[in-house]
């Protein structure tokens, strides 16, 4: 990882310098993917500022961008602040992206959707996240296959026109494309 260190309207000591670098490298054990680190410290002289040291870090990773500053009385005091910001971006970034994974993974075993209740009671089941009501007006297949090449999906859950039932388009892998319908 390369660090960078500058100042902005004051002079960096050695002695600040090393003490940066020192504590910003232990940033990377919560993100192996950091490239880059740039540092920049700047002081208000405006008496009225309390806080007149400010620090601005920079991380570039494999993927984005993060950015965190603190200001303190000290300039010490203000690279503590600007690392307790990082590390939880970080970390934050990071649940998402094995969030992301762990989800990917998840839809290869499907675990069963209810569970037998201890002691009786209501069966346990995965939550529901995310509930979309939407308004299906009846339509034929041919329109359905319109709709669903529009929103670029391999199925479509539509109202059929002809016997008012629901119905499901999906695209096979020759690239034809397939009709599910209820019994009746």
């Amino acid at each position: 990882m390369q660090v960078t260190v500058k100042g902005k309207n004051t002079d960096v000591s050695d002695k600040l310098r090393a003490h940066a670098e020192r504590k910003l490298a232990k940033v990377q054990r919560f993100d192996d993917r950091i490239l880059t680190m740039d540092v920049e410290f700047s002081e208000e002289r405006n008496p009225r500022v309390a806080d007149a040291h400010r620090v601005e870090v920079t991380l570039t990773t494999k993927s984005r961008l993060v950015r965190a500053h603190a200001s303190a009385p000290d300039p010490t005091a203000a690279v503590d602040r600007v690392i307790d910001r990082l590390k939880s971006q970080i970390k934050k970034l990071k649940t998402r992206r094995v969030d992301r994974t762990q989800h990917a993974e998840g839809t290869k075993s499907l675990a069963p959707l209810l569970d037998e209740p201890q002691g009786g009671g209501q069966p346990v089941g995965p939550a529901i996240v995310r509930f979309k009501r939407i308004e299906m007006k009846p339509m034929t297949p041919e329109e359905a296959i319109e709709r669903m090449d529009l929103l670029s999906h391999d199925f479509f859950l539509f109202s059929n026109a002809e016997t008012e039932q629901a119905n499901v388009v999906y695209r096979r892998r020759s690239g034809d494309y397939g009709l599910i319908e209820p019994e009746t």
